[in-house]
């Protein structure tokens, strides 16, 4: 169930405003216009994404779009939140092209596209952040301890990816092209399951 939809953000709004209005010779229309086109493509991505949220369980997920959380002085940006009684998962969501390279070694996360390589912020140790933001809000909000996960979505069909270093074990589960995203969704279930009962399981132990 959908408890926060998703909306244009309001920076696409303004972007598409000040194209509209500014001539196209004006010195700042073409960066104006690569960072109105590279916004509106992170957000088709997002919205891309709803045709296989639409496939989980409605009654166990909780899904919330677009979560802009206060964090200090920062802002705690986050796609998609899935929330079940079980676990929490954050989805991130990239629509890029070309090849794209998580580099555990060095937290990088790099772009190859018509020869041009180009360098993004890392998106696992973005996810790990938020992860561990979530767990701190629950906790400050007085929820119990539940299971957090994340897993990022390549949306664009035609991109490829591969991960290298020596964390590419633990982060490859973690990322999937949109096609991918429904079984990747079972196997991380099937994780936080094993995670949940374990749980349980230890907690009657100590009650015990």
């Amino acid at each position: 169930m959908i408890v926060k939809a998703r909306t244009v953000p309001l920076k696409i709004l303004i972007l598409a405003a000040i194209l509209r209005r500014l001539p196209l010779n004006h010195e700042k229309y073409q960066a104006i216009l690569e960072e109105f086109k590279r916004r509106e493509a992170g957000y088709q991505g997002e919205v891309s994404l709803d045709y296989y949220y639409r496939f989980l369980p409605q009654q166990k997920y909780r899904i919330f779009h677009d979560l802009n959380l206060p964090d200090g002085d920062y802002n705690c940006q986050i796609d998609t939140l899935l929330v079940s009684p079980e676990s929490v998962l954050i989805v991130d969501v990239k629509n890029m092209a070309g090849k794209l390279i998580f580099d555990t070694e060095n937290q990088q996360f790099i772009q190859i596209n018509h020869d041009k390589e180009k360098g993004y912020p890392d998106p696992i140790a973005q996810a790990e952040r938020h992860k561990e933001y979530i767990r701190k809000w629950l906790a400050a909000n007085g929820f119990p301890p539940v299971p957090i996960d994340y897993i990022v979505v390549i949306s664009n069909s035609h991109a490829i990816y591969s991960i290298s270093g020596p964390n590419a074990r633990i982060v490859k589960p973690r990322v999937c092209k949109a096609d991918a995203f429904l079984s990747k969704m079972q196997v991380l279930e099937k994780c936080i399951q094993t995670q949940f009962s374990a749980k349980k399981t230890f907690e009657r132990f100590a009650d015990s």
